[in-house]
């Protein structure tokens, strides 16, 4: 889906600020998530469940934050719900 909308000077620089929290906050939960799931890790098999988890959430950040302004509304209304 694609919108063509015309962001205006003021409007681009509030959707960075909510892109860039949004994204400090998938972050942050990612980390805090990793870090959690590193204490617990005993075995080799849980060291290569750990990157699993962290390629899937790297791929799920990646395709959830696309900040092109045509898909920024997009990305916002998915924040949402």
């Amino acid at each position: 889906m694609n919108f063509d909308l015309k962001w205006s000077a003021s409007e681009k620089k509030v959707a960075r600020a909510a892109f860039d929290k949004a994204l400090e906050v998938a972050l942050g939960k990612t980390m805090a998530e990793f870090k959690k799931k590193a204490s617990d890790a005993a075995t080799f098999s849980d060291m290569w469940e750990i990157e699993d988890y962290l390629r899937q959430q790297r791929r799920n950040l990646e395709q959830m934050f696309d900040y092109r302004y045509s898909q920024l509304i997009v990305v916002f209304g998915a924040l949402i719900q």
